[in-house]
């Protein structure tokens, strides 16, 4: 019983390293499970809510939304960013599979990346903006637990592409039962969130999810389409751009 605590401590802990910078000690092996993804999401999200007491007890709203945003792509080591300008660079060159592939590859970044990274980092400035102005910040919280369970849906659901290591390697140690697991654990995080702060956010959250899931099956089948299977990139930009449709969700309803 013990000896299978540590491993499943180890293994949250694995996961926790891989999708952020908090600092944590790993004793290898360890495997990353999709069920503490959407665990990792509420942490590295609670630690940004936190802080935003700090910076709104000394600085302006916009100064705190630029604050914010800053340590909230610090938690996660902007891995989702550089995600998503890789996927915006191979998938917007409009290339074949190879040279998709191997766009996706260079450390250099191209016009698209720049151009998306711009884009999608102003628009959470003025989404988190716009929450501070409502007082409604705790939308980071659903926000972190919703959209890395939808990195962990993508992952259980659809084919690797055999181009992405990273990917190949989780598909070759998950199930289906994963994903339900991912599912509970979102629920009834979700459950105690909508408990703490009001069940006016149920009708929000049920909106971002259909949305979310909608855009979740257009990527995922639109990188089968262009480089065979889903990858880790997609993965980010699939965090990114949920996080982003949760939040004008949040701003609209």
């Amino acid at each position: 019983m013990r000896s299978n605590l540590n491993k499943a401590w180890n293994n949250f802990l694995n996961t926790m390293s891989f999708l952020s910078r908090i600092p944590v000690k790993v004793e290898y092996p360890a495997e990353m499970k999709l069920v503490f993804f959407p665990i990792a999401g509420l942490i590295i999200a609670l630690l940004a809510y936190l802080s935003h007491f700090i910076f709104a007890a000394v600085f302006s709203i916009e100064i705190t939304a630029l604050l914010l945003l800053s340590f909230y792509v610090y938690l996660s080591g902007a891995l989702h960013l550089d995600g998503l300008g890789d996927f915006f660079d191979g998938y917007f060159a409009d290339r074949d599979r190879e040279k998709t592939i191997q766009i996706m590859h260079d450390s250099n970044s191209g016009i698209y990346a720049v151009v998306a990274l711009i884009l999608v980092l102003i628009l959470k400035y003025l989404l988190f903006k716009e929450l501070l102005f409502k007082s409604q910040i705790e939308f980071l919280l659903m926000m972190g637990v919703m959209a890395r369970f939808y990195a962990a849906l993508a992952l259980g659901l659809f084919k690797a592409a055999e181009a992405s290591v990273w990917a190949k390697s989780v598909e070759a140690k998950i199930g289906k039962k994963d994903v339900i697991q991912a599912f509970l654990v979102s629920l009834i995080i979700l459950s105690f969130i909508v408990l703490i702060f009001g069940s006016q956010y149920i009708k929000i959250i049920f909106i971002a999810a259909v949305f979310n899931i909608g855009l979740l099956y257009y990527l995922a089948n639109w990188s089968k389409k262009k480089i065979g299977g889903i990858s880790g990139d997609l993965c980010g930009t699939i965090i990114e751009l949920s996080e982003i449709a949760f939040l004008m969700t949040a701003v609209m309803f």
